[in-house]
């Protein structure tokens, strides 16, 4: 496995996720409604007993940090993911696109209903549906693009 390649899908993963986490928190501050990931963090707190605050509110900034945090780390953790199962020689665009609606499929399609964190995606509007996509697509393609990055350095 080369290391520059896991190195450049990890960096692609978060470069993504750090976008995807700037968009939610600019949608929370604007609309003044939690974003999905903290809906997704409170739910899983309350699977584990802990209280959080109400489904309303906004989120601190220690709510906040563990949100956003875990977002990253899941972005980082699915570059690895990327680097370890999609062929070297694989071109940008279609591997990016592939993994992205993988990734997508995997966590809200199946993961996150299946853990009771969310409702099945096929429950949500065309808006959200599309929106989700776009967004995972873009993963995908900047997660490879940053992988082939990395290893032609």
């Amino acid at each position: 496995m080369n290391g520059k390649r896991m190195a450049g899908a990890i960096a692609g993963g978060l470069v993504a996720g750090l976008g995807i986490t700037a968009m939610m928190m600019a949608g929370e501050k604007k609309s003044g409604i939690p974003s999905e990931l903290t809906d997704l963090e409170r739910a899983g707190a309350r699977q584990f007993g802990v209280r959080s605050l109400p489904s309303s509110d906004l989120p601190d900034a220690a709510e906040q940090a563990i949100v956003q945090g875990s977002h990253l780390l899941l972005s980082a953790a699915a570059g690895a993911v990327y680097a370890a199962t999609v062929d070297e020689d694989a071109g940008i665009v279609p591997s990016g696109i592939m993994f992205g609606l993988g990734f997508y499929a995997a966590m809200h399609w199946i993961t996150g209903p299946l853990l009771g964190l969310k409702k099945p995606e096929w429950q949500a509007d065309a808006a959200t549906i599309g929106t989700h996509t776009m967004v995972h697509l873009v993963f995908g393609v900047a997660t490879a693009a940053g992988a082939k990055a990395a290893a032609n350095a």
